[in-house]
């Protein structure tokens, strides 16, 4: 299931216009046809987060399995992507969260 934040981080290129746009094609990932990045809490147990280019974003994948991906930011191009995961792990410092994955996960627990 595609599980969205209540505190999503948003680059500055991604209009909210855009973003529900976004939201909304992610239920048909047939119909994207427009570029994007989602950065999400991690998969594999491993990383801090994932970073997916809304083109090859496994939305078919994620709601047949048995976990949630979750959505904690949206992003225009790649490098965008990489300076909001940046953005957030600055964020996350300067509230005191532990920079490991399962820190992370405790910190955006509730927004899921």
């Amino acid at each position: 299931m595609i599980m969205w934040s209540s505190r999503l981080f948003v680059s500055d290129s991604i209009k909210e216009k855009k973003l529900n746009k976004i939201k909304k094609k992610l239920e048909k990932p047939d119909k994207l046809r427009f570029g994007a990045h989602l950065i999400t809490l991690n998969t594999n147990g491993k990383d801090l987060f994932d970073i997916y280019n809304i083109l090859f974003f496994p939305a078919r994948h994620f709601k047949k399995e048995a976990y949630d991906v979750k959505i904690i930011g949206v992003a225009g191009k790649e490098e965008e992507a990489k300076e909001l995961a940046g953005g957030v792990i600055a964020k996350l410092v300067k509230e005191g969260v532990e920079l490991t994955p399962e820190g992370i996960k405790g910190y955006f627990k509730e927004d899921f």
